[in-house]
């Protein structure tokens, strides 16, 4: 049996990959329980009845004393959580990488580093960030994860069609209004303002994953108030969706921009990999497990120090991090390509190809292997 020690009480992608970690287990017939704790009302918004049954029933089944799994994480309420089974487990996910070896780090990365938990870094990336910080490679292995097995459901044909036919060009940002600088909403804005404000037939439809509602709003404001336009082809929209209607945002558009500084891996981009649009982003953190130059529109970066994010706000980093800083020019120039580029298609259908390796079920399949390994 696994056991999560994993508070539902907020929904974020802790629990998000949790919920999806734990159901792909008990298909695979390995008996799950979970920590009780209150489910939040955002979780209830977004997950189904069936779901919220089976949360209830992990809740009441004892904790397995072979396998435990917590995350790791700066915030209190999840760093000071103790395992006791005979095998425990650390997921973990950074979104920069650290410029200064050097011990002494962060009070988070020593602790995740001297603990006894074998870590599950979610991309290679995570697992150098941990190796050079000091971890024996031996404690840790590559977990990747997986993405909305809804958007499997449609058949490459129909919609690939459909996206053909469209008099509008409909472009996917996805961001998050506490933390706009990390997903690059600062740079991507402006560049689309001065550029399309004027182009009726394309859109930019900006899902934000944040509650911080005036962030993306005031951006815009400030933006046209600067250049001194009046822009009206983009599109906010801030709603809690669950798993059927992400997969309906992805396939609505014609292509996702993503000009991140910083990411651990990234499922919101191997789900839109997964409905097969094209992608223009970084090659850089997570994403580069799954992306490359030929199933993608690569964005051109400088590695420079991480500032102004939720991490800096809430959070002292040490040992100098360093994350991308994407070229505006190269944004300019890949989001012109994606929206004029006559192959976005053929590179679209690759990204899917490519996601199709990256299911809940492979993750399970891999957990397990680990388990039987250690």
């Amino acid at each position: 049996m696994v056991h999560f020690k994993v508070d539902f009480q907020n929904f974020n992608s802790f629990a998000d990959i949790t919920l999806s970690l734990a159901t792909a287990l008990s298909q695979l017939n390995i008996p799950v329980s979970l920590e009780p704790s209150k489910l939040s009302e955002d979780i209830l918004k977004v997950i189904s009845s069936e779901e919220i049954q089976q949360l209830q029933c992990w809740m009441n089944q004892s904790p397995s004393e072979l396998f435990q799994i917590k995350w790791s994480h700066y915030w209190p309420t999840v760093k000071n959580i103790q395992l006791q089974g005979h095998l425990n487990f650390e997921l973990f996910a950074i979104n920069y990488q650290f410029t200064q070896l050097q011990s002494p780090f962060d009070e988070w990365i020593e602790s995740t580093c001297k603990n006894p938990y074998h870590k599950l870094a979610v991309s290679q990336y995570c697992k150098t960030v941990l190796l050079q910080a000091g971890c024996d490679e031996s404690q840790v292995s590559v977990l990747p994860l997986g993405c909305n097995p809804i958007l499997y459901d449609y058949p490459d044909p129909k919609r690939f069609l459909l996206r053909k036919e469209r008099p509008k060009i409909r472009l996917l940002h996805l961001t998050n209004s506490w933390d706009l600088y990390r997903f690059g909403t600062d740079l991507l804005i402006p560049i689309f303002c001065q550029d399309y404000s004027n182009h009726s037939q394309i859109e930019l439809l900006i899902k934000d994953g944040g509650s911080n509602q005036d962030a993306v709003v005031k951006l815009i404001e400030n933006t046209q108030k600067r250049l001194g336009i009046e822009v009206k082809n983009i599109h906010i929209v801030r709603r809690l969706l669950n798993k059927e209607d992400l997969a309906k945002l992805y396939l609505l558009a014609d292509a996702v921009i993503a000009p991140f500084r910083g990411e651990g891996f990234a499922i919101k981009l191997l789900d839109a990999f997964a409905a097969g649009l094209p992608v223009a982003m970084p090659l850089y953190g997570g994403p580069k497990d799954y992306g490359n130059s030929s199933n993608c529109y690569p964005i051109e970066y400088d590695l420079v120090p991480v500032r102004n994010c939720y991490d800096t706000q809430f959070f002292k980093p040490q040992n100098y991090p360093h994350w991308a800083e994407p070229k505006s020019e190269s944004i300019r120039q890949q989001l012109h390509r994606i929206l004029t580029d006559n192959e976005r298609f053929v590179i679209g259908q690759k990204a899917r190809q490519t996601a199709e390796l990256y299911t809940w079920q492979a993750t399970a399949a891999k957990l397990v292997r680990i388990f039987r390994q250690l």
